[in-house]
């Protein structure tokens, strides 16, 4: 193996939801081909990544809700599962005081991915949204009470919103050493801005970190575009990052590439795999 090469999926390797293009997908097959390991690590649940997954037929890593699950695929095997218990809830709770919408419980990949949520805390404008993103699961999603088990688990809590507002509860939350918290552009609706909430093992430089331990492997390429890719390039050895992302993930970037819907990601790899070389 030359090394490992972890690409964010939205704003990276593809603009679309529910398509790649293929000179990505060949170039990610030639780069397995040519000895290095693809890893892919996403915020998004299997369930909504597989609609762009199931166009990948060669072995690859795959991290989805920032690292709560890892695998390797297409066998769907797991290296390494990062879950939240529900000790955690009240102090999210406390960080949306105040706050006119609710937040939702992902129950993760084993349960096809279904959330637990209450309903009646929604606006209809948001219940809306929430129908378009459990259609993206495989599981229906289960009306709750928000009390569970001591031994329940969950893969990610996800809080969306205006900017302001998921800002606020973002600087509530950040500094919690429980949780990992990445806040980000939502690929579903633009409008909305997302707090994903994970076990502090759950976010992708801690993925690289691992990948990187468990593999044996000195070199790490990553490329992404938003604040959750952050930790990932500060991990990797040479950080690729869409000239499109925000100020703070450009100042991570020792190569810049052109947008998602210009393939830019096809001559920055490349470039970063000469730079490797050098």
């Amino acid at each position: 193996m030359k090394g490992i090469i972890a690409f964010d999926i939205d704003g990276t390797l593809t603009h679309q939801l529910d398509w790649i293009d293929p000179k990505v997908v060949k170039a990610l097959q030639e780069l397995g081909e040519r000895g290095w390991q693809v890893a892919l690590l996403t915020g998004r649940i299997f369930s909504f990544a597989w609609q762009i997954l199931q166009n990948l037929h060669f072995p690859y890593l795959l991290a989805v809700q920032n690292g709560a699950d890892i695998l390797t695929m297409p066998g769907k095997e797991h290296l390494q599962q990062n879950y939240l218990g529900p000790e955690i809830l009240p102090e999210i709770e406390a960080a949306y005081e105040g706050n006119s919408e609710d937040f939702i419980i992902y129950a993760g990949i084993d349960k096809g991915d279904s959330c637990y949520y209450r309903p009646e805390r929604f606006s209809k404008k948001v219940i809306h949204y929430l129908n378009k993103l459990e259609s993206l699961g495989a599981a229906p999603w289960q009306s709750s009470d928000f009390v569970f088990a001591k031994d329940v688990r969950f893969s990610l809590i996800k809080c969306f919103g205006e900017e302001g507002a998921m800002r606020q509860v973002h600087d509530k939350l950040q500094n919690n050493p429980n949780i990992e918290v990445s806040l980000i552009c939502d690929p579903v609706d633009p409008s909305f801005f997302l707090n994903l909430i994970t076990h502090p093992h759950a976010n992708k430089g801690a993925v690289v970190h691992f990948l990187r331990e468990h593999f044996n492997t000195p070199l790490v390429i990553a490329a992404g575009d938003d604040r959750n890719d952050i930790k990932m390039l500060q991990e990797a050895d040479i950080a690729i990052v869409i000239e499109t992302a925000p100020e703070e993930v450009l100042a991570c970037a020792d190569i810049r590439a052109r947008p998602a819907s210009e393939l830019g990601i096809l001559k920055a790899i490349e470039e970063a795999i000469a730079l490797a070389n050098r």
